[in-house]
């Protein structure tokens, strides 16, 4: 089993839907699957916000859908602590599978990695 770890720094449709189909893609190939959401990109990640991106996104695969594929799958989702300060975002507005982390935790999740992509 590989690791690929994918860095979401966006959380617009340009940003999230790629990071989350090759996330869906490694992660039925057996890999284990780390996102981390930089204080731009962890926006994504407040309750409703995929649902909602999803909405206003055509032509595109169901996000929820894949989204919830990786969370029974085991993805982490790693929440970068900087978002809060940055968006007067509340730690309680964050959707349950995400994990607030700082930068070290995050390269700490990463070592080891076999593939590193950013979006």
């Amino acid at each position: 089993m590989a690791k690929t770890v994918i860095t979401i720094n966006g959380a617009d449709a340009q940003s999230v839907y790629p990071a989350i189909i090759i996330g869906v893609s490694a992660a039925a190939s057996g890999d284990e699957v780390i996102f981390f959401f930089s204080p731009f990109g962890a926006p994504i990640m407040v309750k409703g916000a995929f649902e909602k991106l999803e909405s206003e996104t055509k032509h595109m695969p169901e996000l929820m859908e894949m989204v919830e594929g990786l969370e029974m799958l085991g993805a982490k989702f790693l929440i970068c602590e900087l978002v809060f300060e940055l968006h007067g975002i509340k730690e309680d507005d964050m959707r349950d599978s995400g994990e607030v982390v700082g930068a070290t935790t995050f390269v700490a999740e990463a070592t080891g990695c076999e593939l590193s992509l950013s979006f």
